[in-house]
């Protein structure tokens, strides 16, 4: 039998938080994009669209808090993961990402009125733990319409999803189950 032994010359740190982000072992703690705060109560956001078609100033985002834990727990894991990380628009992830019992995310969040729609001046922008790290939502879709060299108007994904097929798909599904 084979003598088992280190092969990582360097110590595992052990106690309280170990592997927790933002704990001395992992490094510094990561900020993800697409998540923010209301400006006047702090309570907890993801950003879904940071613009909605022909409302420049109005976003769709998703409290946190009023999620059932499955949902909150694959949605923030969805927020965290590369390709979430990548997309400019985080809806347009969701709609290809499902939820542990299978639903799609951005349908199911939709349709179950998660989603709200909220001036962009109302949402503050997380990026760092000080007033630095800190960026409300119309001022970041400025400053980012400006790098693109277009306008804020112009920053919006187009829907294209056939709303009455979703609807009615919806519709029917929840007469079956009463």
């Amino acid at each position: 039998m084979a003598k088992l032994m280190n092969i990582n010359e360097t110590m595992m740190p052990l106690g309280p938080g170990t592997g927790a982000s933002g704990g001395q072992a992992d490094g510094p703690r990561r900020h993800f994009k697409h998540i923010g705060e209301l400006a006047d109560g702090g309570s907890k956001v993801v950003i879904v669209y940071r613009t909605v078609p022909s409302e420049p100033n109005n976003c769709l985002v998703v409290g946190t808090k009023f999620l059932p834990d499955v949902y909150h727990d694959s949605l923030m894991k969805a927020v965290e993961s590369d390709g979430g990380q990548a997309e400019k628009e985080f809806g347009v992830y969701m709609s290809r990402q499902t939820f542990p019992d299978g639903t799609n995310m951005l349908q199911l969040l939709h349709n179950d009125n998660y989603i709200k729609k909220f001036p962009t001046k109302d949402i503050m922008v997380t990026f760092g733990a000080t007033a630095d790290g800190r960026i409300s939502l119309d001022k970041l879709n400025t400053q980012i319409a400006k790098d693109l060299g277009v306008k804020v108007s112009e920053l919006a994904v187009p829907d294209d999803t056939p709303v009455a097929e979703t609807t009615a798909k919806t519709s029917d599904a929840k007469k079956t189950k009463k």
